[in-house]
């Protein structure tokens, strides 16, 4: 063991502090910095859409699963998305086995909210027949590699799966009241708005980091999450708790986030395309 794992070891806050001091993190980053992102679509050949994406050493895939559920008596002609969020110890010594915990089932509502807030998919283009029949969506996230910023990533696999997803055309009886199913022939859904999401970790008053990694979090005093539409416009933000956030430091968040909206948007279509170049 050298001298500075000895460091890290004995006085985790010390040597991480260190590095903050001279404006860059333990990984070399600067501290506005963030961390390459691969994205690949179609990566499970048996889910109606799939994603995985690589943010840093953080993985995450997603795999989407359609089934014919009966609309609601309040929205008779929408359909459903219900995300989920998978944490399991192989992905990181802080989960555990058992009911999915605090993190999974927030990071779960976090994407629901995203859903909401930007309307992703108008509900009604998932409706088959109002009062009868209307495709629900299964958006499953799991972690394989945990290294922070869960946020940006699971939002990152989402987008890219809900673009590969090919819906089975459906016809419908009404005579009979039957409805059959064309596995032969499928259609994209339409997507509304691309949302992107960038997480900031606060260190201190003026010590903000962009895309955390776990020491990142573990050393932060709060986190927040902003939420940004293609125009740039604020979808939503998120506030796990923690340390205050100053309005002057969540504007310098929001003009940072939306720099990084159109390379994020762009990496997914580059890889929507490349999917359906190949097929």
């Amino acid at each position: 063991m050298t001298s500075m794992d000895t460091w890290k070891t004995f006085e985790p806050d010390s040597y991480y502090k260190s590095f903050l001091e001279k404006n860059k993190r333990p990984d070399g980053r600067g501290l506005m910095s963030v961390r390459p992102i691969t994205v690949k679509v179609g990566t499970v050949t048996t889910a109606e859409g799939s994603s995985t994406v690589r943010v840093g050493h953080t993985t995450v895939m997603c795999g989407i699963k359609a089934e014919i559920a009966t609309p609601t008596l309040r929205n008779p002609n929408e359909g459903f998305i219900v995300p989920n969020v998978e944490l399991y110890p192989c992905c990181s010594h802080q989960f555990k086995m058992g009911p999915p915990g605090e993190r999974a089932m927030a990071t779960s509502q976090f994407l629901k909210n995203v859903i909401t807030s930007a309307q992703i998919i108008n509900l009604t283009d998932l409706c088959i027949v109002p009062n009868k029949m209307a495709w629900c969506l299964y958006c499953d996230v799991v972690c394989i590699n945990y290294d922070g910023n869960l946020y940006d990533a699971a939002v990152i696999a989402l987008m890219a799966a809900l673009q590969n997803v090919k819906l089975p055309a459906v016809s419908y009886d009404e005579e009979n009241d039957k409805a059959s199913v064309e596995l032969e022939r499928t259609l994209p859904i339409s997507l509304k708005a691309k949302p992107v999401a960038s997480t900031f970790t606060v260190y201190s008053d003026s010590i903000q980091l962009m895309d955390p990694t776990a020491e990142d979090e573990t050393q932060g005093s709060g986190e927040v999450t902003v939420v940004l539409l293609e125009n740039g416009s604020l979808c939503t933000t998120h506030k796990p708790g923690g340390q205050l956030i100053l309005p002057d430091i969540l504007d310098k968040f929001v003009a940072l986030a939306k720099e990084r909206v159109q390379h994020v948007n762009t990496l997914l279509s580059k890889a929507v395309t490349e999917r359906t170049g190949t097929l």
